[in-house]
């Protein structure tokens, strides 16, 4: 299992969509942290938790980066190399959560950083929760990421869909769910950076955990019974 985890995270390491998509997750914040401190003033407890938000941008990054991980060999078809000599495929696609996990965790890591170091006045015994739940958002989005990746076998659709659902499916959801659109998987990862123990059509930071880690175990488990059936 070592060198199968060694293998993954050299495949990280020199391709290029990852070194870009850590590029975008450095940017992203930069900018977000230089609009705070220019436009905004940090006056209160919600002032800094809001702030504090900027850094859950690298838990979107985080997800690309988990269904890249997954997706890119099948994309480029080098997957069927991978199968052959690891012929035991649940065996690849947990290295594959690993190391994508791994990856969300240092892009949370990295935008924390900026974020605190940019927004001077950022009070972080305020944020501290929302800090937390980035740390905890950031590598489940790369895991579900990773089941998305196995789905659809191509990291163009799955980033596709998975920002399509973003942007138009969750307000789609919230209309024909009511109250239940807060199960949904945008709003379950959304509820880990609220900062605060419970708020209107939100689940709590707690049950709004739980909630992310259940939609990521259920891709993940139908992204390994379609590679397991897949043939190579």
């Amino acid at each position: 299992m070592s060198g199968l985890l060694q293998s993954e995270a050299l495949k990280v390491l020199t391709v290029r969509s990852f070194l870009w998509l850590a590029l975008a997750n450095v940017g992203l914040v930069l900018a977000a942290s230089l609009t705070q401190v220019f436009t905004a003033n940090i006056n209160s407890a919600e002032d800094s938790r809001s702030a504090a938000q900027i850094a859950s941008l690298s838990m979107l990054l985080a997800l690309i980066g988990g269904i890249i991980v997954m997706a890119s060999e099948a994309t480029h078809g080098t997957i069927t190399h991978t199968l052959l000599v690891t012929p035991v495929r649940e065996r690849v696609l947990l290295a594959k959560v690993v190391i994508a996990a791994g990856l969300g965790l240092v892009f949370a890591v990295i935008a924390e950083l900026l974020t605190v170091v940019v927004v001077t006045d950022l009070d972080l015994h305020d944020a501290r929760l929302v800090l937390l739940g980035t740390l905890i958002g950031a590598p489940l989005a790369a895991a579900l990421g990773v089941g998305l990746g196995a789905v659809f076998q191509s990291q163009g659709s799955a980033i596709t869909v998975s920002l399509l659902w973003l942007l138009i499916g969750e307000g789609f959801a919230a209309l024909l769910w009511g109250d239940s659109e807060k199960y949904t998987p945008g709003r379950a990862f959304g509820s880990l950076v609220t900062g605060v123990a419970s708020q209107e059509g939100m689940l709590s930071m707690a049950v709004g955990g739980f909630a992310a880690a259940l939609w990521a175990t259920v891709f993940l488990g139908v992204g390994g019974l379609v590679l397991v059936r897949r043939d190579v």
